[in-house]
């Protein structure tokens, strides 16, 4: 949540307010508003243990409060520190200091908030913290050094603050940093550059849609755009923001704005409009306990009403304010009132009284005139103490070395023999370990050389192997192919005239049919450019289809579409199809399946294939069915790293998985 606070300056008749921002974290959303969600944030509160969690709380809670409740937002505030500091928790401590002093500086407690600023940076440094809690704990204490007019002090801190925030690239952030950069350019009467950092502010504000930021930049662009006597445009500025306070129930931001404009109508010469608006913004600083605001309220309500000739409004007005002023240490605006009394006892024709305040006005001038001196009287005493201790301090040096000189001397040569010494034995370990390096690198070489002859040796003997498995594969195909394919046709054109010699030759084709179909599962397991698992599943279908159509039993097959590009070997090939061969064998023979259904899928890098048949299923323990068959099955999935699973549901499913 974003602090503000503003800074009266005298510019000829006129009273202007400076916005000062400061670097509070919060969320991106617009502040919070008091009342909101208050509920919510108490049950949260009293459930949440004494932990860094609590924290953010306590500080959420005090948020709600500060505006129209203030003393209740220190308490809060307070609890937040008290806990980071139990908790050793750097970051809460920052953030309470950053809201604590806040509030400080709306009141006036300039000097406090610096020291409790100034151990944020402290508590910054000795933990090493960075990014927000950097920029919230360096740029609060520029802006309440800039408050108090310290404005050398305040450049230094900026400094440190300016690149960590913009290395942050965080737009709200960047925008109050600005803000602040704007008001101390415009103390320092470089009106140019505080225009250029102030419209920086609201480019940044509308961009992240932060109303709260946005109504500070715009009081501060109306300010400056009122140095510039740009007087309705700054105005304008002025009232959007007064608009944008009062949608979020901001009573600092309104006080201020409400100032604002009318100073602004006093500097048009429109008293009337001037003295409504302070109107409005007296009870808003009354409440908020803004001694400085009502120190300048009550100023630009006198004025108007001297402007209107309403001479003894203005009359009493200023009594209460002069007293004011004086109770707490208000000397320029105390000044200012009595200066203006002795204008309105003038208007009044009481020309005695007129000097008596004019007397009073003097005498409060040189006082504040000299506590000015005295501060800068002070400060060169302080830089005159600081120089002469860092001259004491060098001319002890020097004396301590004249002193030493002999000393040092001596020390220097024997630590320039034990530095000689190191060196030649760091070059002898360095000269030796290139040497071991040196053996070991052509040690690794020559392993290399060998092991790429093995490979290459390796590769050699596999594309051999390849080859003959190739050509043997071929001959088979070709030869004994061509032989068993003569012995069938043989045995088909055969019509012996009895019936054992019809038998027998059924039974010479059926076993010539069988060589063939086993010669071609030899060929295909051979064959090195099937080992895809395109051509595992393709294969796999093409004979279990085969298998169940001679059969007569209706299937189902279902393969993942696509399936992946995947190699698998020989061996992996030929023990995948044999088990499905063996399972749709074995529901062929035993089963009395009417339907089968298979199922291929691959998972990551693992091939699933299930085998549903809807028949009478069987016993494992009566070694029917299956028999030796699974045990062969189960074997031959061990052989891939795989297992096959078996359950009788509506007949017999088995699920095989492997990694392919």
């Amino acid at each position: 949540m974003i602090r503000k606070f503003y800074l009266a300056i005298r510019q000829g008749p006129c009273l202007f307010a400076l916005i000062l921002l400061m670097l509070v974290a919060r969320p991106a959303t617009a502040q919070m508003t008091p009342g909101f969600n208050k509920d919510s944030v108490w049950h949260l509160l009293a459930t949440q243990p004494d932990d860094t969690l609590k924290v953010p709380v306590l500080i959420q809670l005090g948020n709600q409060y500060e505006y129209n409740q203030p003393d209740s937002a220190l308490y809060y505030y307070e609890r937040a520190g008290q806990l980071s500091k139990q908790l050793h928790y750097p970051a809460g401590f920052i953030r309470y200091v950053s809201n604590y002093a806040s509030v400080l500086n709306t009141r006036g407690k300039f000097d406090e908030s610096i020291q409790l600023n100034l151990q944020a940076v402290y508590t910054c440094l000795k933990y090493g913290l960075s990014g927000v809690n950097y920029v919230r704990a360096f740029g609060n204490t520029a802006a309440a050094y800039q408050y108090k007019g310290d404005y050398a002090t305040a450049v230094d801190y900026y400094l440190k603050t300016l690149p960590a925030a913009e290395g942050m690239g965080d737009a709200q952030m960047l925008s109050t940093l600005y803000n602040n950069l704007s008001g101390l350019y415009r103390d320092l009467q470089q009106p140019e550059k505080a225009l250029d950092y102030s419209q920086k502010s609201l480019d940044l504000a509308e961009k992240s849609r932060d109303l709260n930021l946005e109504g500070n930049a715009r009081i501060n662009l109306g300010n400056l755009e009122k140095d510039f006597n740009h007087l309705s445009r700054g105005l304008k500025n002025i009232e959007r923001a007064l608009s944008i306070a009062r949608q979020l129930h901001d009573s600092v931001m309104e006080e201020t704005a409400l100032i604002n404009i009318g100073d602004t109508y006093e500097k048009m010469h429109d008293p009337a409009l001037s003295i409504i608006a302070f109107q409005k913004a007296l009870p808003l600083a009354q409440a908020l306990k803004d001694v400085p605001g009502q120190a300048h309220v009550s100023q630009g309500l006198a004025i108007g009403l001297f402007q209107t000739a309403r001479y003894y409004d203005a009359q009493r007005l200023l009594l209460k304010s002069i007293a004011f002023d004086s109770a707490h240490g208000e000397k320029k605006m105390w000044r200012d009132a009595l200066l203006l009394m002795s204008d309105v006892q003038i208007a009044l024709r009481h020309p005695d009284l007129s000097r008596q305040y004019r007397d009073q006005y003097d005498s409060v001038s040189e006082a504040y005139l000299n506590a000015s001196l005295l501060k800068n009287i002070q400060e060169l005493e302080t830089k005159y103490a600081v120089e002469k201790q860092q001259h004491d301090l060098l001319k002890k040096d020097l004396q301590l070395k004249e002193k030493d000189k002999a000393a040092i001397r001596q020390r220097a040569w024997l630590i320039t023999a034990i530095i000689v010494v190191a060196l030649l034995t760091v070059l002898f370990i360095l000269t030796w370990r290139f040497s071991r390096q040196r053996q070991q690198l052509q040690q690794r070489a020559i392993r290399a050389l060998e092991a790429e002859q093995e490979n290459v040796r390796l590769k050699a003997k596999l594309e051999g192997q390849q080859h003959e498995r190739q050509r043997i594969s071929q001959e088979m195909h070709d030869d004994m192919g061509s032989g068993l394919t003569s012995l069938l046709f043989l045995g088909r054109g055969l019509h012996p005239p009895d019936e054992q010699g019809r038998a027998t030759t059924l039974k010479m084709q059926q076993t010539a049919e069988g060589l063939i179909h086993k010669m071609n599962e030899i060929i295909w397991t051979m064959n090195d450019e099937q080992d895809t698992l395109d051509s595992l599943v393709a294969y796999i279908r093409t004979n279990a289809a085969e298998m169940l159509e001679n059969a007569g039993i209706d299937f189902h097959y279902s393969v993942q579409d696509p399936l992946p590009q995947l190699a698998v070997s020989q061996e992996f090939r030929r023990n995948l199809y044999l088990v499905v061969k063996e399972a749709v064998h074995n529901i062929v023979r035993h089963s009395a399946a009417s339907t089968v259904q298979i199922d291929i899928s691959v998972t990551g890098s693992t091939l699933a294939i299930t085998i549903h048949d809807n028949g009478k299923g069987f016993d494992p323990s009566a070694g029917q069915r299956f028999g030796n068959g699974l045990k062969n099955m189960s074997r031959r999935m061990q052989q891939v790293g795989g297992k096959i699973e078996w359950t009788i549901d509506n007949g017999v499913r088995l699920h095989l998985q492997a990694p392919v």
